[in-house]
């Protein structure tokens, strides 16, 4: 009955301004933040929930992060569901990977809006924390093999009641990780982004009233959803298989099989994972939140960006997952770095969209997420720091145009760490940042590069974790069309006499002083054969 009372004039109004409000949001967040993982490279999400719990607006920085923080909010309903429970100025702290939540770094803190006594609405964010504790400095390991070592786990808990600061909570939280300052720094930054969306909620409501606004929140969804709809029923209706591989399981394991079916008909699709190896040993597990992430970013893809980013992308798409495996993994396996994971399924997902629909095919992008945490000092006020770095590589080629040249790809849009900041918050340097030549893939068109960079420890020893993908040959990103592949990832430490140390590409150890960190990620697939002459043989930069 609301909705068809909904001005159409009012309904762009509100629609504008809940995105307007969600963008602002990340504004705030990213220019009060703490830590270089936020304030320069971005690690992060804003967005505004209709009183269910589904996602309305989102500011669209992290693709990992779509589809995934509605159901945070949801979690927070079922877990404080009697009126009473919360009350305006409340905000809500939550971790926990097994439910609605991702790994546990990223925080998510989740506020009521109240109008009349009420819930109207929900303001989140989710910010992705330097540390939070556990054996490994940096929280993530491919190594570990449960939950609990992965630092501080939260269901959802008041971290502010009543807009005061839960003061024990906070002291708590301080005290079991290696940077407290920055961490409650860029938690107090999250609170002043969901403060600045509450704001912008009650305003709009008092502009357009709050019936309209619950009726945008309908209208917003259902448009969305039809919309998607409409865009796959323009597609072939057809179904396709592929697998995809992890080097390993965090532990060394032969590779890891990630199986995709997709099956569309009419207006509707079917993801369907089984076949996908069971949960592993080490942290390369996927929670649900994180699956459904994947499948959201599917979509996005291919239904267009001129279609809003919100829940009702999801409405026509179905996916099948059994749990107890990889990618839905059983309490309490360790998740820390799935995010490694979903990129390769992501580039699995679009392998199988290429395949069902060869007028949209791409070459494949890399798939590296070179993660490297080094557990530092500060050079500047002698405290425990630690530098958390994402290196992205090369997208694939496609018919309107080559790859990309090093960037974060895929489920990722993360920045690299700016050379300026490493070395005048950490006790190392970089020693080189460049492009990797020849690294993508030749072709008509060809992919991106890969990048090349280099960090020698300074002053004290320093326990480096790192972790990457398509360290093998067989899984170097793939071309498209007749494109050739990629080169691989290479990774190699070198002593302080410069000698190579090691090649592999997950581990965790102690450096020494004037150790180096080398990584030369990959490029892009290329797209359609390459001319006569067109490819050329692969050069690393060199130490």
């Amino acid at each position: 009955m609301a909705r068809s009372r909904l001005d159409p004039v009012a309904y762009e109004l509100i629609h504008s301004r809940l995105l307007h409000t969600a963008r602002e949001m990340a504004v705030i967040l990213k220019r009060s933040s703490h830590s270089p993982i936020i304030r320069e490279m971005e690690d992060f999400s804003c967005a505004i929930f209709a009183p269910g719990g589904e996602s309305v607006a989102q500011d669209e920085r992290i693709p990992a992060q779509l589809g995934a923080m509605s159901l945070a909010v949801e979690t927070c309903i079922a877990q404080y569901p009697e009126p009473g429970d919360l009350r305006p100025g409340d905000a809500l702290l939550l971790n926990h990977p097994y439910m609605g939540c991702m790994h546990t770094p990223d925080l998510n803190l989740i506020m009521p809006v109240f109008s009349d006594g009420s819930v109207v609405g929900w303001a989140g964010s989710t910010a992705h924390h330097v540390d939070l504790g556990g054996p490994t400095p940096g929280t993530l390991a491919p190594h570990h093999r449960e939950l609990y070592a992965e630092g501080l786990i939260f269901p959802p808990i008041k971290l502010y009641r009543g807009g005061e600061e839960n003061d024990d909570l906070f002291r708590m939280i301080a005290a079991n990780v290696r940077d407290p300052r920055g961490l409650v720094a860029d938690l107090r930054a999250q609170h002043a982004s969901c403060l600045t969306g509450t704001r912008a909620l009650l305003q709009t409501m008092e502009r357009h009233g709050s019936g309209q606004v619950r009726a945008a929140f309908s209208e917003i969804l259902d448009r969305t959803a039809r919309r998607t709809r409409a865009a796959l029923a323009d597609l072939e209706d057809g179904e396709a298989v592929r697998t995809g591989h992890l080097d390993d399981d965090g532990l060394g394991s032969d590779p890891v099989p990630i199986q995709v079916r997709i099956t569309k008909a009419g207006d509707e699709l079917e993801v369907d994972f089984t076949g996908s190896t069971a949960q592993v040993d080490g942290a390369l597990n996927v929670p649900w939140a994180s699956t459904r992430a994947c499948v959201a970013y599917l979509i996005r893809t291919m239904v267009g960006l001129d279609i809003p980013t919100n829940d009702g992308l999801l409405a026509p798409v179905s996916i099948t997952c059994p749990t107890g495996t990889i990618l839905n993994p059983r309490f309490p396996a360790a998740v820390s770095v799935r995010h490694n994971t979903c990129q390769v399924v992501a580039d699995t997902l679009i392998r199988t969209a290429s395949d069902l629909w060869p007028g949209r095919a791409v070459a494949s992008s890399s798939v590296t997420f070179f993660g490297l945490q080094i557990g530092s000092r500060s050079p500047r006020t002698g405290e425990t720091a630690v530098l958390m770095e994402v290196v992205g590589g090369g997208t694939g080629a496609h018919d309107r145009g080559r790859g990309i040249d090093g960037v974060d790809t895929y489920m990722s849009n993360v920045a690299l760490l700016p050379v300026e900041v490493a070395e005048t918050e950490y006790s190392v340097r970089i020693l080189r940042s460049e492009l990797v030549e020849d690294s993508a893939g030749p072709g008509q068109l060809p992919g991106g590069l890969g990048i090349c960079r280099e960090y020698q420890i300074l002053d004290v020893p320093q326990i480096a974790t790192l972790y990457c993908e398509q360290a093998i040959d067989e899984h170097r990103p793939q071309g498209a069309e007749g494109g050739a592949a990629a080169q691989p990832t290479r990774v190699t430490i070198l002593g302080p006499d410069g000698q190579v140390v090691s090649k592999a590409s997950k581990l965790s150890t102690s450096l020494a002083p004037g150790s180096v960190i080398r990584v030369e990620t990959s490029g892009g697939g290329g797209y359609g054969p390459a001319s006569a002459g067109g490819a050329t043989s692969p050069m690393a930069c060199s130490g």
